[in-house]
C-alpha cells in the first residue's frame, strides 16, 4: 500500500502506469464513439437514405474503416512510447533513449 507521502521509485512507476492506463482507456472510448457515429452515419446513408448507390458505398464504408484502423495504430503506438519516456523518467533514466 502507497500513502500520499510515498516517493518511492516504485511508487512513481505505478502511478505513471495507472495514468496511461486511464488514458488508454479514454483513448479507446472516444475513438470508439467517434467511429461509431462516423460508421453509423456513413451506414445510414449508402443502405438507409440510399443516397449512394450500395455497390461503392461499402468501398466508402471500407477504407473509413481502414482509415480508423490506422489511426488506431498510430494514436496507441503514440502513447504506448510517451508510456515508456515517461516510465524511464520515473525510474530515473535517461530520458533521451
Amino acid at each position: 500500500m502507497t500513502y500520499a507521502g510515498d516517493s518511492s521509485i516504485d511508487a512513481r512507476v505505478r502511478e505513471v502506469v495507472a495514468d496511461y492506463g486511464r488514458r488508454q482507456t479514454r483513448l479507446f472510448l472516444t475513438f470508439a464513439l467517434v467511429e461509431g457515429v462516423i460508421l453509423a452515419g456513413l451506414v445510414a446513408v449508402v443502405y438507409g437514405f440510399e443516397l449512394i448507390d450500395p455497390d461503392v458505398g461499402i468501398w466508402f464504408i471500407v477504407a473509413v474503416a481502414l482509415a480508423g484502423g490506422f489511426l488506431l495504430s498510430m494514436l496507441l503506438l503514440r502513447l504506448m512510447q510517451a508510456r515508456t519516456r515517461a516510465i524511464a523518467q520515473a525510474k530515473g533514466d535517461n530520458p533521451l533513449f
